[in-house]
């Protein structure tokens, strides 16, 4: 899996060939067929990508669709509108994966259902060009789309509040892994860490928590939205927004690979 460590979305537009139920939430599914379809192109790559506990390269959005009803084991999605869904990969050569699958097939099946793919949006940045587009700023927002949590180290319990030292400790150690600009020694993950207990806090939020399940599991998080505000305009400044739009293909916290922390980056 060589490749240039291009970040990059691919997101597709399907239409379904009949209606069905589709689960409350669809996260697992996204990732259900985007390994299924690596799979298809080569098996090697979709059994590393389900590998546990390692950081993965990747990360879904929950399926987006409209709906006629809701049942009791989901929404009814009407197959007259179209279903979206995208697919962001920290290394380019995962993406390619996908566009030699669409140049043989325009089809996919999600729960016994053929959708057929409409179109394909690609978009990408560079890691060295989001860390020169990066501006040091006041304050900013993250908009959690998805359910969103945190891990706490020493208990089974999940964090359900966007803590700037919690999010972006664990946004710097992965950006260490697939970046091909700076990189940060742990000398300077520990000062890091420690400006933003000095000097990154919340403003102002609007969140609530929510419970879903995803096949045989369940997990809450937060959705909604939060302003941090920042006191210094320093080198550490600029690096939390170059990872808080790195968050967007990345997404932020646990269950990244099944749709969880889907944000969306905001200059306030």
């Amino acid at each position: 899996m060589k490749g240039f460590e291009l970040p990059v979305e691919v997101g597709l537009e399907l239409y379904a060939e009949k209606d069905v139920v589709l689960p409350f939430y669809t996260g697992h599914i996204s990732r259900g067929l985007l390994l299924h379809i690596l799979r298809q192109v080569d098996p090697r790559v979709s059994q590393e990508m389900h590998e546990l506990n390692v950081a993965k390269p990747y990360s879904v959005t929950p399926l987006q669709f409209k709906s006629k009803n809701k049942g009791e084991k989901g929404y009814l999605f009407d197959s007259a509108y179209p279903c979206r869904v995208k697919f962001r990969f920290l290394k380019d050569a995962l993406s390619k994966y996908l566009i030699d699958y669409f140049s043989q097939k325009n089809t996919v099946t999600v729960i016994d259902t053929q959708f057929h793919i409409a179109s394909m949006a690609i978009k990408s940045k560079d890691y060295v060009e989001m860390e020169k587009e990066a501006e040091a700023v006041d304050s900013f927002r993250l908009c959690f789309r998805t359910p969103t949590y945190l891990s706490s180290l020493g208990t089974s319990f999940h964090c359900l509040w966007p803590e700037p030292t919690k999010i972006f400790p664990n946004l710097i150690r992965l950006w260490n892994l697939y970046t091909t600009g700076k990189k940060y020694s742990k000398e300077e993950y520990v000062e890091y860490r420690e400006w933003l207990g000095e000097n990154v806090g919340v403003a102002e939020h609007q969140l609530k928590t929510r419970l879903f399940n995803m096949g045989r599991k369940k997990a809450a998080g937060f959705v909604g939205w939060t302003t941090y505000v920042m006191k210094e305009k320093n080198r550490w400044n600029k690096a939390t927004s170059t990872l808080a739009k790195f968050a967007e293909y990345s997404n932020i916290g646990g269950n990244k690979t099944a749709g969880y922390g889907v944000t969306k980056y905001r200059i306030r």
